[in-house]
């Protein structure tokens, strides 16, 4: 009886750790699954395009590309290039002349150090 109690306790554990095992490989397909998605997301992500309008009625249309850190802006039928800027939070993308700033859904776009767009959502 004494070496019965160990084997049964043995078997236990080792059917213990099988079970989770398979349990862990299951999630990991799904894991798997799941990170395939989210990058297949993110490649159709690339290129991001919207429009705003602010409550003086003047649209900003934008082109955001994520692969190459650039933004393209079109205001009055101007376009504008810019590159990304590196941020704690937010976004800032600029070039010699312009300035596109998003912050907790207040977006802002200076020429020169004027504003020329804001919008607030």
């Amino acid at each position: 009886m004494k070496i019965l109690i160990p084997v049964v306790v043995a078997f236990l554990l080792f059917w213990a750790c099988q079970n989770q095992n398979s349990s862990r490989s299951a999630g990991a397909i799904v894991s798997g699954e799941e990170t395939k998605a989210d990058s297949s997301a993110v490649m159709n992500n690339e290129i991001v395009s919207s429009a705003i309008t602010n409550k003086e009625g003047i649209t900003l249309k934008q082109t955001f590309n994520n692969s190459t850190g650039t933004c393209i802006l079109e205001l009055n039928g101007e376009r504008i290039e810019l590159q990304q800027e590196r941020t704690a939070s937010g976004i800032r993308y600029s070039n010699e002349h312009f300035t596109y700033t998003n912050w907790h859904g207040e977006t802002h776009l200076h020429k020169d150090d004027s504003l020329i767009f804001s919008h607030f959502e």
